[in-house]
């Protein structure tokens, strides 16, 4: 089909619109994005999730007898890293609008690489604080980014799948985490194992931060690997591309009572709380099985493996089939909580590891949540405030859920794994809410004048009465 830039509409069929003269390939167009931007992204957030699980690493190689950790004292250290990354995300809400986003990230990534090699000269609890601390605060700008380059480079359509595929990067990292630090817990050199984890994991993601540099747009419209009939392409047909440094105050205020938003804020309380255990505790959980630390190591691997598909599945089955997000949802945390309650009542390690791998697809609920906000909020200062308020949430819950992880109730943990499934039954009826409301919402934006059009490029979502929530 061919349409001037003026008429053309963009739908999940069309393969092909013309802008000005020019016909624009849409399936290549999105084939080549995927490959230039998608993959850095996909990489960064391997590397970002192998920084994370340095602790958890190195918490079965020697790290709390070297450096003399008691009773909360791992704990804290791991729920600090997300006080650092909540101070980080008031700053980034604000430096996402003003500064180029490929260059602001690769030079966080670049910082946090060399804070990350350096936490392995840490040499008692207040240095590993100290560490952990700022590591956060550099690694806050990379989520909220990549929310809004996903809203920037793919439709509403698109937008599930490529959200998975990032994220998915984390259970990448998880992967070759285990291969790596399996390797690194072998070597019997003059220092620790876990101070090569942080060197090994530190090095390799400075020198990514230089790739990223080099190769990861700030926007559709400095793209170097675009022609200039794309990147008006992207300019006319998704204006969301484009990052209003202008704050509006009005936007700001449409967030502070939104429903939708706190029914989002909600079911990332639900879904991070749990998961936040695992990232810190995993190593930990699985050896107090009655694992070895290098069978814990290698255990590790079906876990990752198990949430990689998880997310991977979820993502293109959100993208297949409209609307089925909230559904998916609530499918992940039914199988979650089978596999809660076989740790919780396991009466043998084998039983308690099968739970603890049906309780690894949990992870792919948070990428449908960031695919909600990508897809169902417009306006630059909107979007951010959104994004950050979800990151904001996620810091806090992060904090909070190693802590549920007691001293105390060490090593079967049973309050912990009660408060898991008490979440994941929460978040079922969250969703189902969540759904309620936006199709609600849909059918008021279908009563509303449809020749209205809204006032600017950047307007709110509400104010576009062609706009349709996805959920």
């Amino acid at each position: 089909m061919e349409k001037t830039l003026n008429t053309v509409s963009i739908k999940d069929d069309t393969q092909s619109d013309e802008v000005g003269q020019i016909l624009i390939d849409e399936k290549k167009l999105t084939r080549k994005v995927d490959y230039r931007v998608l993959s850095i992204m996909f990489i960064t957030y391997s590397l970002q999730f192998m920084d994370k699980l340095a602790l958890s690493a190195g918490s079965v190689f020697g790290i709390k007898k070297d450096l003399g950790l008691k009773r909360q004292d791992y704990s804290w250290s791991s729920s600090v890293f997300y006080f650092g990354y909540l101070l980080g995300n008031f700053i980034v809400t604000r430096l996402l609008q003003v500064l180029p986003i490929g260059k602001f990230v690769s030079v966080s990534v670049c910082l946090w690489a060399i804070c990350l090699a350096v936490s392995a000269s840490c040499f008692n609890y207040s240095s590993l604080i100290a560490a952990r601390f700022f590591l956060g605060l550099l690694e806050s700008s990379i989520s909220p980014a990549f929310v809004l380059l996903t809203s920037m480079w793919w439709k509403q359509s698109q937008q599930p799948a490529r959200s998975g595929v990032w994220f998915a990067g984390n259970d990448f990292g998880g992967i070759v985490s285990s291969f790596v630090a399996f390797g690194l817990g072998h070597i019997n050199g003059k220092i620790a194992s876990w101070r090569y984890i942080f060197i090994v994991y530190g090095c390799a993601t400075f020198l990514w931060s230089f790739v990223m540099f080099a190769f990861l747009p700030d926007s559709p419209q400095t793209a170097r690997f675009l022609t200039s009939e794309e990147k008006q392409y992207y300019a006319e047909h998704l204006p969301q591309s484009k990052v209003e440094s202008k704050w509006d105050w009005e936007q700001a205020k449409s967030c502070v009572f939104d429903i939708n938003l706190l029914l989002l804020l909600m079911c990332t309380v639900l879904c991070i709380l749990p998961n936040s255990g695992v990232i810190s505790y995993g190593f930990i959980i699985v050896d107090n099985f009655g694992f070895t630390p290098i069978q814990t190591t290698l255990l590790q691997l079906p876990g990752s493996v198990i949430s990689w598909m998880a997310i991977t599945s979820t993502g293109l089955l959100g993208t297949r089939f409209k609307n089925a997000r909230c559904i998916l949802i609530a499918a992940v945390c039914v199988v979650s909580i089978v596999g809660g309650c076989l740790i919780y009542r396991g009466s043998s390690r084998g039983v308690k590891l099968l739970g603890y791998y049906f309780v690894s697809v949990q992870p792919a609920v948070f990428p449908i949540v960031l695919s909600m906000v990508a897809s169902n909020f417009r306006g630059s200062t909107r979007r951010s405030i959104v994004s950050n308020a979800i990151f904001i949430v996620y810091c806090a819950c992060n904090i909070g859920g190693p802590q549920l992880f007691r001293y105390q109730d060490a090593p079967e943990y049973s309050p912990a794994f009660e408060s898991w499934i008490i979440c994941y039954c929460l978040n079922i009826a969250i969703v189902v809410v969540i759904a309620l409301k936006y199709r609600w919402d849909n059918k008021k934006q279908e009563s509303k004048d449809q020749e209205t059009l809204p006032t600017t490029l950047d307007a709110p979502e509400y104010t576009d009465p062609k706009f349709r929530y996805m959920y």
